[in-house]
């Protein structure tokens, strides 16, 4: 199931379960067309994948991530462009203690460590739409965490009771312990 599917789940669900509201907002229109022509033109190497997510909400919070808008983007580039140069990353959010959500050059989505740590970055997946479908939205969601894939399952008993996201994650069979 591909994260546009998830998405219509999601939003079907919000009215009857208040839980996940927290953990699942996506704005109801896409970001400016003026905007994406901006990226595509500062980053050519920006995702097909990618630029589908920005037609269809500009901003959105997923989990423990936050996605750029089109008016906050130009600021947060800014504050991450000495750390992560424009030709190789493009930011594209961030998490929730604050650091960086990239798209690398290659097509991968990695997550940086701030500003001071350049050189430290975690490759979450191999495009957007896997980081969608199974990091915020599937079995690897720890991975947001910073858990290896040999922790997942201990990580996901840990949190099931606190972390209703993870509990809808669950009971949709998108993560399985």
């Amino acid at each position: 199931m591909d994260w546009k599917d998830k998405f219509r789940i999601v939003n079907s669900c919000i009215d009857t379960n208040e839980d996940i509201e927290q953990d699942f907002y996506i704005k109801s229109e896409g970001a400016p067309n003026d905007f994406v022509l901006k990226l595509k033109a500062i980053y050519p190497f920006v995702t097909e994948d990618y630029l589908q997510f920005l037609e269809m909400t500009d901003g959105a919070d997923i989990a423990q991530c936050r996605f750029l808008e089109a008016n906050n983007f130009d600021s947060f580039a800014e504050q991450y462009g000495q750390s992560y140069p424009k030709k190789s990353w493009m930011p594209i959010g961030y998490e929730a203690g604050g650091d960086p959500l990239l798209l690398h050059k290659n097509g991968k989505i990695a997550l940086g460590e701030g500003k001071a740590n350049k050189e430290v970055f975690t490759f979450l997946a191999s495009n957007f739409s896997e980081f969608i479908s199974e990091v915020l939205m599937g079995q690897r969601y720890a991975s947001i965490f910073r858990i290896e894939k040999g922790e997942f399952n201990e990580f996901y008993e840990d949190e099931l009771d606190d972390d209703p996201w993870l509990a809808f994650l669950i009971q949709n069979q998108w993560v399985r312990i």
